[in-house]
């Protein structure tokens, strides 16, 4: 594609040397960046490579092989080239947009802000969908999108998914879908903000296997499911680190969210995995029960730093036998809110009941994170 781009100025007469420092040199002086393999096994390849591909999705809107990258760049040029005598195509223009949304797609993948938009960036990559990436693209590069409009698209994308994980609905038909926010996105006049036309995209009825699952479904699979050892650990790290940023705005109200390096977090049993020793089973519950709420999320939470196994497995309040506790472990080893509301709301035991009503709370902050549309 450079060589081409490049002949194709030598033909224009275009100073070469000077496109090239403009447009074309930081991906050659960034190299081992843009020359990284990407990706899992036989589908890894250069960043550049993925990076083209996706250009090359958004400006056709159609799906492009990873094969036939350069090919589908010269029937692009060639359809979008000026017709009549002396046309030529605009360099320039091909170039720069080329460049813009390099720097884009960097930022897609290593979200440097702040805002809602960037926090969608961020949770984008837990949840493992790169066939948004050329919408995201022309998201960023719209004329007519603001950074509340960005952020307004963001919440409903970022709602659609994370509700469709939870509810283990498919994802077979995310490639057409992203095609076809493409064209809605292209459809809105420049003057107008894209959010609405997005948002009623998504908004697809339950019957559809591409809903947007209402509350009643999200609230059973979220209270219900087993999400440690059935959803990848990064996702269920993803879904209670949005939660704790949520408490964290809630109880900071205006002043700076408190940042913690959410990477060095790990999710935490608060009933242990290995429960036998010091949590009996409470009166009516069979040992099967236990084990599937262990699992859920009402029995999730996050340490900074992972407990010592003496306090991990402690009993929740000591006992003759033990003069550790899990609640003194929490309230001393952690500065989370996820965690300061678990010691405060229940001082006095942690059993079944305790994670059904916490699952039920940490639901309705899921579901202001990740609204329904009417509400976005």
């Amino acid at each position: 594609m450079k060589n081409w781009i490049l002949w194709e100025a030598t033909k224009q007469k275009l100073p070469v040397p000077a496109l090239y420092e403009e447009y074309w040199r930081p991906f050659d002086k960034d190299a081992n960046h843009w020359r990284e393999k990407i990706g899992v096994g036989h589908a890894a390849r250069p960043r550049i490579d993925t990076f083209f591909q996706n250009w090359l999705t958004r400006h056709t809107k159609k799906a492009v092989s990873p094969k036939h990258i350069y090919d589908g760049f010269i029937r692009y040029m060639a359809a979008t080239a000026p017709r009549g005598e002396g046309a030529t195509a605009d360099i320039h223009a091909v170039l720069g947009d080329i460049r813009d949304d390099a720097v884009r797609f960097r930022e897609i993948q290593a979200p440097t802000g702040a805002t809602r938009f960037d926090d969608f960036l961020r949770r984008l990559d837990r949840l493992d969908v790169v066939v948004f990436y050329p919408f995201i693209l022309a998201v960023m590069g719209r004329e007519g999108t603001d950074a509340l409009d960005r952020d307004r698209i963001a919440r409903a994308l970022e709602s659609y998914l994370v509700r469709r994980m939870i509810c283990n609905l498919q994802t077979r038909g995310y490639g057409a879908l992203a095609l076809d926010l493409l064209d809605v996105l292209a459809a809105v006049p420049v003057s107008e903000p894209a959010a609405p036309a997005i948002i009623n995209a998504l908004d697809q009825p339950a019957q559809s296997a591409m809903q947007w699952p209402d509350d009643a479904l999200f609230k059973h699979e979220f209270t219900t499911r087993r999400f440690y050892g059935s959803l990848r650990k990064d996702r269920v790290l993803m879904i209670l680190q949005a939660i704790e940023e949520r408490h964290q705005k809630l109880a900071t109200k205006s002043e700076p969210v408190l940042k913690f390096d959410f990477a060095k977090l790990t999710i935490e049993h608060i009933l242990p995995q290995t429960w036998q020793s010091h949590w009996p089973l409470s009166e009516g519950v069979a040992s099967y029960e236990r084990d599937i709420m262990l699992h859920g999320v009402g029995n999730l939470t996050l340490v900074s730093d992972k407990l010592n196994p003496s306090l991990s497995n402690a009993p929740w309040l000591p006992t003759s036998e033990s003069k550790n506790s899990k609640r003194f472990a929490l309230d001393q080893h952690s500065r989370l809110e996820l965690n300061a509301r678990l010691v405060r709301d229940h001082p006095d035991r942690w059993d079944e009941a305790c994670m059904k009503r916490r699952a039920a709370e940490l639901f309705d902050v899921a579901r202001a994170v990740w609204p329904l549309p009417q509400a976005i």
